[in-house]
């Protein structure tokens, strides 16, 4: 008799304890016992280690010194991050509660991934067009699906959020010699895949997605340097953005689940913040127009100027924030994440 009650215990107790298993796994545990996944696709502004090693080039170069060189969390050596320390998914994961952000999918091990998500963004994909190298957003979003197809990323995608950011450097690249008519044919092709790609994530699982708004792209360093080697702080930063943006408004931010990281106005906002003091000035500047951060001559003579403070600068290189720009800027939406999260 008392080893049928014990049974009887043991069972009840196994039922109670499988039922807390699965309320967890759908969701209804609190928000300090959820263990979010991350997954992250875009260009450099998001790229954690994608883009493969190779010699030094201007696409290679977030492998190089001296990228990486203030990056604490990573021996301050380069992380094929294009910055001089953490990059935009480093701080959204922070405020996931995870103690670095998910690895790149270049350095997945082949039975599987880790539980904290993956990044697919690589530096210089665009959003409708790439190259082998960098693949474009639906490339890098085809590839999500299928290691979710095949198992190899795990089906329930409770507590996943998913990172859509994109600088504007390729699809973008020759914006000064468009006409307004050909920006908005552009503009209306890049914003339709992005409404795609997010359409596409939502109907797998993928519980919230965040996207980024075009930064005021035409005052970024590489676009507001003039040929005399002065930053135009009268750069036109609207001519690409606000219909850019204009177009995601209508396509995608429309969805619930759908995060507006507003680029545009964190950027601007820190263009007029006491927080740096050089705004459109880069850290890492290089000599030559048409040079490149981290760009040495064949005697190894470094090409560039470096800050001898970056905290004090927004830019890195010609696009790029530095570490302390991605802090500023993420640290702005930190309360809305978490609200928009339920955190």
């Amino acid at each position: 008799m008392k080893k049928l009650l014990l049974a009887a215990v043991c069972a009840i107790l196994l039922l109670l304890n499988a039922g807390h298993v699965e309320s967890r796994r759908h969701g209804d545990s609190s928000s300090s016992e959820r263990q979010y996944k991350l997954f992250v696709f875009g260009d450099e502004y998001v790229d954690t280690g994608n883009y493969p090693v190779a010699d030094l080039t201007k696409t290679t170069r977030a492998w190089y010194y001296p990228y990486g060189s203030n990056d604490k969390d990573h021996g301050a050596t380069p992380s094929g991050r294009f910055s001089n320390g953490l990059v935009l998914p480093d701080f959204v994961a922070r405020i996931l509660g995870m103690d670095e952000s998910p690895p790149a999918e270049s350095k997945r091990e082949q039975d599987g991934v880790d539980p904290s998500g993956m990044n697919f963004a690589v530096g210089g994909a665009g959003v409708v067009a790439g190259t082998s190298e960098a693949p474009k957003l639906g490339r890098q979003v085809d590839k999500f699906k299928r290691m979710v197809r095949h198992g190899i990323i795990d089906d329930d995608l409770t507590d996943s959020v998913a990172l859509i950011a994109f600088s504007g450097r390729r699809d973008y690249e020759r914006f000064h010699d468009m006409t307004n008519t050909d920006v908005k044919a552009v503009a209306q092709d890049v914003t339709d895949k992005i409404a795609d790609a997010v359409e596409q994530l939502l109907d797998l699982g993928v519980e919230k997605v965040v996207v980024t708004t075009l930064p005021p792209l035409g005052c970024t360093p590489g676009l507001s340097k003039t040929k005399d080697g002065v930053y135009d702080a009268k750069c036109d930063g609207q001519k690409v953005t606000s219909i850019h943006n204009a177009y995601l408004e209508e396509k995608v931010f429309q969805y619930k689940d759908v995060f507006n990281l507003d680029l545009k106005a964190a950027f601007n906002r820190q263009s007029r913040s006491k927080r740096f003091k050089y705004k459109l000035e880069p850290c890492c500047d290089s000599l030559d127009q048409s040079g490149y951060c981290g760009q040495i001559t064949e005697d190894g003579e470094p090409q560039y100027n470096l800050g001898a403070k970056p905290d004090k600068f927004f830019y890195w290189d010609d696009i790029n924030p530095t570490h302390a720009g991605w802090k500023a800027v993420v640290n702005e939406f930190e309360e809305s994440i978490k609200n928009f999260l339920h955190i």
